[in-house]
């Protein structure tokens, strides 16, 4: 239990950042038994079972692995933010939340069943045996239920017995960003005081069938070390990650108050927009970005970016531009910092994650350093971690299909 538990839970988490801990290994030898790909670094989907983590649920063996992680991510967002979870008949309840939302972004997520039930459809078992001669195939009688994009967010609600609204939103890259802001705007017109929100993804697959989506569109890192280095005259791309969750317990402010809860930071504003241009490049001329940071910073000082930072040049380069429009030059801009340069890209998991991430850097006062060298010019980006006044921040994503996303957040302050 000890060795799982290092693995996971916020300080596990924010400690490798501020560390800046990228553990990039290379990729199997099987991801290119029948293919040559580009990039020969990834970072394998974290593997977790919930009886290592004590958590009773009667249907366990028929989770996929985005499953569980969503579960999971559940369990830990609502004991951390204090509410108490009693097992009961085979799941879980928590007091006081049986018509709480749930609203989940995840990106692809599935595809390795689907991927292995199309296969046992079309091939007899001799050709199966060939393909896959570490462990047989088998035809999924679940195949459609564990292929829905909205499983994990189900199963939340399933595991936990919340009946409110229960939902999954799709916008690629940007996808737990979207979720966060709608879970953000249900709060904020009277429809919820809690929800459940995040982002979780699955891209995994035993021979790299899904890392070669990425590859072929020329989007992953060809570093010798794997690792992206976001913002640096020596980016190639990103760095593919097969997966990962995040779970955050959104609520009104006045609910966290009275049952002092420990609040991270306050969301102030969500905008989203899109570029309607490409199904998988920015628009060069970046001006939906601008737009979009300019709705979210207004007249208000930003102290801090997490910016989307995937370490492909032309994101980096369309990103680096909208920047420098919004913000001026490196010393009136706020200090920015990529989370995928140390995590990796988590597609549909990173916007959840970096919301995370900047509500942690506002209420402890630190933002992570930026894994990187031979840094753009004219960007405000910390080499290495470090202690900052902070009060207000922007998280911020752009996925393919022109998807943006960015959600602006402040420093709590205990009243009185």
């Amino acid at each position: 239990m000890e060795q799982h538990a290092r693995r996971i839970g916020k300080e596990t988490f924010f400690e490798s950042l501020w560390r800046q801990r990228c553990n990039a290994i290379p990729i199997p030898d099987r991801f290119t038994r029948t293919h040559a790909l580009h990039s020969s670094w990834y970072l394998p989907l974290p593997e977790v079972t919930l009886a290592d983590y004590h958590v009773p649920l009667q249907y366990d063996s028929i989770l996929q692995a985005e499953d569980r992680l969503a579960i999971l991510g559940a369990q830990l967002a609502f004991a951390d933010a204090g509410y108490v979870i009693t097992p009961h008949a085979g799941r879980l309840r928590i007091e006081g939340l049986a018509e709480s939302s749930v609203i989940i972004g995840t990106g692809l997520g599935g595809l390795q069943t689907a991927f292995e039930s199309f296969l046992c459809h079309c091939l007899p078992p001799s050709a199966l045996a060939a393909i896959s001669p570490e462990r047989p195939l088998s035809f999924q009688r679940l195949v459609i239920p564990k292929t829905m994009p909205n499983s994990p967010a189900a199963w939340v609600s399933i595991a936990f017995g919340l009946a409110g609204s229960c939902h999954t939103i799709n916008a690629s890259c940007a996808s737990g960003t979207y979720a966060i802001g709608e879970a953000f705007r249900r709060i904020q017109d009277g429809y919820d005081p809690v929800v459940l929100t995040g982002g979780v993804e699955c891209l995994q697959d035993p021979y790299g069938a899904i890392m070669r989506g990425f590859d072929a569109l020329g989007a992953l890192t060809q570093a010798d070390d794997g690792r992206p280095r976001p913002f640096s005259h020596r980016h190639s791309g990103f760095l593919f990650a097969e997966g990962g969750a995040c779970l955050l317990v959104l609520e009104a402010l006045d609910l966290a108050r009275r049952r002092r809860a420990a609040i991270y930071a306050e969301i102030v504003d969500y905008q989203a927009n899109s570029d309607a241009f490409n199904i998988v490049q920015l628009d060069p001329s970046g001006k939906a970005i601008v737009r979009l940071l300019r709705a979210l910073a207004a007249d208000r000082k930003i102290d801090y970016l997490n910016a989307h930072g995937t370490g492909t040049v032309a994101n980096d380069t369309v990103e680096a531009q909208a920047l420098q429009t919004v913000f001026g030059d490196r010393a009136t801009q706020p200090l920015i910092n990529s989370t995928k340069g140390i995590l990796g890209h988590t597609f549909g998991a990173s916007g959840a994650m970096e919301a995370a991430v900047t509500a942690l850097s506002l209420a402890r006062g630190t933002v992570h350093g930026n894994l990187t060298d031979e840094p753009m010019e004219n960007l405000n980006l910390p080499r290495a971690s470090m202690a900052a006044p902070l009060e207000r921040a922007l998280s911020v994503s752009y996925g393919f299909g022109g998807h943006n996303g960015g959600l602006l957040l402040q420093k709590y302050h205990e009243p009185g």
